[in-house]
């Protein structure tokens, strides 16, 4: 069986694997939940990922189920790839309707807290985030999406934490964890070693770039993260995997992760390049500064993607010793030392 990637995407069946697409609202679009069918004998179905807390993505599952001869009060177990709103979103009543269990990463409630913020850790992120150059009011622009996701956003407490080399047992399609935080810091993808396949959650998608989401400490002062260089760490990681089919969670199926991975690196290196030139044009910035420069036209309107963006690639410039920071007024700034070469960031993989 073959699949091509610009096919629309569809509720599809491939062997024991079911994919339903659901909306969401949001540029991604949809959004792949897929179903381990059971096989012969089992009462097992296995459920990765949800869609958001919408009646039409509960519609889009319900009717996906239906087509092959399910319903959602037949799922056993739900696994998450991570905790974002799309894939996270309907759990609590998923779970209500079935009685499943719901599983996932163990820093899942770090995810979760930082959508369904309390007082206390709002004025945490806004302190965090003025030592960047942001105002208290780029700070509400920035955040302003969070209350339509109190409205679709309907999380549960986990009946397991997994880590990562867990082995999820499924009748005949044990699935192996394999945690790759980057993107969030409880990212991981399933691993079907027998038939050689691949659930990749958000970490590897076939049509977008890494979405690397900025890292707030629990204290201003407290370490944080850098969650670009984080996430190719992770890549580096599936590298080795010998896989045929990977599904990922937005898109179509695909094959060749390492080419999908040395595009991505590539794409790093030309921003990279691109954010050490402003940086020598201009002298020293803070990120907020540079985001202005990176992205003129949308940093206003996506400022949360923007900061993220910005700070993905100072953090690997400054790991690299490619710039240095200092802190001025209460704000750090960031000068560039030298221009990286061509592959001075990424290391082959052995």
């Amino acid at each position: 069986m073959t699949y091509e990637t610009s096919e629309p995407i569809g509720v599809k069946r491939f062997e024991r694997i079911l994919r339903i697409p659901s909306p969401t609202s949001f540029d991604v679009g949809d959004i792949n939940s897929y179903v381990i069918l059971p096989e012969p004998g089992s009462d097992q179905l296995v459920l990765i990922d949800t869609g958001v807390g919408t009646e039409a993505a509960w519609q889009s599952l319900t009717s996906g189920l239906q087509e092959h001869g399910f319903a959602i009060e037949d799922i056993t177990l739900l696994l998450l790839t991570h905790a974002h709103t799309d894939h996270f979103g309907q759990a609590s009543r998923i779970r209500e309707a079935s009685g499943c269990q719901v599983w996932g990463h163990e820093q899942v409630a770090t995810t979760v807290a930082g959508f369904l913020p309390s007082p206390e850790r709002i004025e945490v992120e806004k302190a965090f985030l003025q030592r960047f150059g942001f105002s208290a009011e780029m700070y509400d622009k920035a955040y302003d999406y969070r209350a339509y996701i109190g409205d679709i956003f309907r999380p549960c407490e986990l009946d397991r934490q997994f880590q990562d080399n867990d082995v999820v047992a499924i009748d005949g399609f044990d699935l192996k964890v394999i945690h790759t935080p980057g993107h969030c810091p409880e990212e991981v993808v399933f691993w079907q070693q027998e038939s050689r396949q691949m659930f990749s959650g958000d970490h590897l998608l076939p049509n977008v770039t890494p979405v690397c989401l900025l890292d707030i400490p629990e204290t201003v002062d407290g370490e944080r993260t850098h969650a670009l260089s984080q996430y190719y760490r992770s890549a580096d990681k599936v590298i080795p995997y010998n896989v045929r089919n990977i599904y990922p969670s937005h898109g179509d199926v695909f094959h060749d992760h390492r080419e999908l991975i040395a595009g991505y690196k590539l794409s790093t290196e030309r921003r990279l390049l691109k954010v050490s030139k402003i940086l020598e044009q201009h002298g020293r910035l803070t990120p907020f500064e540079v985001g202005q420069y990176l992205f003129p036209k949308v940093w206003e309107e996506q400022l949360y993607a923007v900061i993220s963006e910005v700070m993905g690639h100072l953090d690997l410039l400054l790991d690299e010793g490619f710039v240095s920071t200092r802190e001025l007024s209460g704000v750090i700034h960031y000068e560039l030392l030298a221009i990286p070469d061509p592959g001075a960031v990424f290391k082959p993989v052995m």
